[in-house]
This record gives C-alpha cells, structure tokens and sequence, in this order.
C-alpha cells in the first residue's frame, strides 16, 4: 500500500500510495480528534469552487492515523517565488488573489476562529495572566464574521501545477471575519523570522516586507486597517511554538511590548 516518502512535516508525512493517490500519515500519538478535524475541514473546503486536493478517507495504519487524498505533482508556490525573483509581483498579487476568492466564501459549520485565537492565548505560558485578560478583551471587541477562513494562508500552502494553483492544509480551516485570516498571512509572510544559518538575512527580510506590501495592496487593506487583528495573531501564535523557536517567541514578546502589552 504504501510507496516511497515525498513528503515530511512537524506533524506528518505524506507517501505516495499508487493510483495517483497519496496518504498523509501523522506522527504516533498525534490526536485523532485532530486529524478527523482535517478531514471535516477538507471535506468542507472541496465542496468549494476553490481548487483543492481531494480528499476520500481517513485510516489507521500501524498506529498512526491518516487521510488518503488525490496526488498533485506540482511545484509548491513558496519555490516558485524564491525561483523567480523578477516576477515577484505578479506572484504575491497572484497570492492575494487567490486568497480574496477563499474568503469571499461564507460558512457557518466550520469553527470560530475567534475562539481558536482565544484558546490559544489562554493557553499560552509565555504570557502573564494580565496580559491575557487585556489581549481577550481586546479579540473580543474585534468583529465577528462567517468568512471561509484558510487559517495558515501562505506560499508554502499552495502547490502549482500548470499554471492551476492548488490551495493545500486544512488543519486550520475556521469561520470569521475576514481581516483575521488576512492578518495571519501577513504576519507569516513578513513578521517570522528568517533561519539565522541563512544567507543574506537582511535582503530576505526586505523581500519579506516588499512582498507583503504588494500583497495587501492587491487585498486592497493596509497594516493600519489591520493592526488589531495582528497583535492578536501574534499572542495566538505563541501557543504554537516550541521553546527551541526562541527568535519567533522573542520577536512576538518584543512586539506585543511595543503596543503596551
């Protein structure tokens, strides 16, 4: 059943299974409940007009839970854009593109994403319990919203294949306003850090910012529209990240003390 590995994440590994079909494998222990979340969310997204890969079951193999979807040989955006650098324009206008067109779609069954951003800023043990309260009051006043919302939207999730661009990772599919899903792409893009063992860190970081700043104009928003909703993405994302991600956690506490928090 299964073939060679094509694929390797922090969560799972993806193997080609034949028949032009691919099994995403999570890691040993990794919550089932987490993964049939995928499944409902995969599930949701193809139901779309967006091009999505499809998914068909969800199996245990050896212990370890996946979800069977169709092969997409295809190149992944984020090479794209770092393959071809003179069309850097057109890629991240092409970027928000296709991110007007998901959130453009309404839902009401997939979860709040007010209520993950709330979640994990409680959870967060690199945050003092007033800051909490002063950053949940602060969500709480934000807008709500039934905006199909990717939740991880970023060149990384994107696999082009002639010239069709594949939206891929549904881990984090939810439903809200739409300014939120926008302000977690933006601070993918531009506020993570670039690996320190890189090479021309500060050229990186410009085409970082160049990127983003074509980005949101294409979106038609600027970063004062949504400055809000950044900080809290920012605080959100702290419960994402492991203590050896020490740049990105310094950065985030760096940046929330900025703003008063």
């Amino acid at each position: 059943m299964i073939r060679e590995l094509i694929g390797k994440g922090n969560t799972a590994d993806v193997f080609d299974i034949g028949s032009n079909k691919v099994i995403k494998l999570f890691k040993a222990g990794y919550p089932k409940n987490s993964v049939e979340k995928e499944f409902e969310n995969s599930r949701l997204i193809n139901e779309s007009d967006i091009h999505t890969v499809k998914s068909y079951e969800l199996i245990e193999y050896k212990g370890r839970y996946g979800i069977t979807y169709d092969k997409i040989d295809g190149i992944s955006m984020l090479k794209v854009l770092t393959d071809d650098m003179q069309n850097l324009d057109k890629n991240a206008k092409t970027l928000a593109v296709l991110h007007k067109k998901i959130i453009s779609h309404k839902t009401k069954t997939a979860i709040s994403l007010k209520s993950i951003l709330k979640k994990n800023i409680k959870t967060s043990d690199k945050l003092s319990m007033k800051t909490k309260v002063e950053l949940i009051k602060k969500l709480n006043m934000l807008p709500d919203g039934n905006s199909l919302c990717h939740g991880d939207f970023h060149f990384g999730n994107i696999i082009v294949k002639q010239d069709i661009y594949y939206v891929i990772d549904y881990m984090n599919i939810c439903q809200g306003h739409k300014l939120g899903d926008v302000a977690r792409t933006v601070y993918l893009i531009e506020m993570t850090p670039v690996p320190t063992e890189a090479n021309h860190i500060d050229e990186i970081l410009k085409i970082k910012k160049q990127v983003t700043d074509i980005y949101l104009q294409e979106m038609g928003l600027t970063r004062d529209v949504l400055s809000d909703w950044i900080i809290i993405t920012a605080a959100a994302r702290l419960s994402e990240l492991n203590n050896d991600q020490t740049n990105e956690i310094k950065n985030i506490l760096e940046y929330l003390s900025d703003y008063g928090y």
